[in-house]
């Protein structure tokens, strides 16, 4: 956290806008914080974004995420956005983003937990394709998310697949060729962490070597100048070796 932050420190039980109850912190960012909330009326949790003052002095990010998430609302791996909530904290005015609470976990921490922290080159590849997925839908409709790594992914497995659902979606501008190529290659490299990153590099068969790549940028996109064609690679290379 950058020295001078002031941080929001809200603690369980106080009221947020009319409607909310404020239950626990889930996490922050660089640029603000989340907390579980709960609607007084119906018991409902919901998540509540607040923006930090030092990143957003004029509060124009709560309005362009929310115009974003709108623009999203139908992409399965985007969480549903509800409205603005306008609240008081220490005498000064915010605006939080009011959003469904997903009871999924950071992909980062998945990963943790299983053998050699690092996922089966199949399980990895099945999580790489839901994501390429999620995405080619967002690029799709000229959107972009700008900051994908594994903390802002959430996995939740479902029977032989998984859900996974995109957070903290970045505003850098309208978007762009370099903005949509930023999250191809950084798709590629959470691939690339979950299988163990370059300790394991070397011995992994050719199929994946060619979707990593080796991490030099230029060849992965390249090879994968879309969304759309890195989605279809995945559903077409034929697998050399076992996995």
């Amino acid at each position: 956290m950058p020295k001078n932050t002031v941080t929001f420190n809200l603690h369980a039980g106080r009221k947020i806008g009319r409607h909310y109850v404020v239950e626990a912190l889930l996490g922050n960012g660089s640029e603000g914080e989340v907390y579980q909330i709960r609607e007084v009326d119906t018991g409902i949790h919901r998540a509540a974004k607040f923006y930090y003052p030092h990143k957003d002095p004029k509060r124009h990010l709560p309005v362009k995420h929310a115009q974003k998430l709108n623009t999203l609302r139908r992409c399965p791996i985007v969480l549903q956005y509800h409205h603005s909530e306008a609240v008081t904290i220490r005498k000064k005015q915010y605006v939080a983003l009011i959003s469904d609470l997903y009871d999924g976990v950071p992909l980062d921490l998945w990963v943790s937990k299983h053998r050699g922290k690092r996922l089966s080159p199949y399980v990895a590849l099945h999580v790489l394709y839901n994501l390429v997925k999620g995405l080619e839908e967002v690029h799709a409709l000229k959107q972009y998310h700008g900051d994908v790594h594994s903390q802002n992914i959430l996995i939740k497995p479902i029977g032989v697949g998984f859900e996974l659902k995109l957070i903290d979606f970045y505003e850098w501008g309208r978007p762009n060729s370099e903005k949509l190529k930023q999250d191809i290659g950084d798709s590629v490299r959470i691939f690339y962490e979950c299988i163990g990153g370059k300790k394991y590099y070397a011995k992994l068969p050719p199929d994946l070597k060619h979707i990593c790549a080796a991490m030099r940028w230029d060849t992965i996109l390249k090879r994968f100048p879309t969304m759309s064609s890195l989605r279809s690679h995945l559903e077409s290379f034929e697998w050399s070796t076992m996995l």
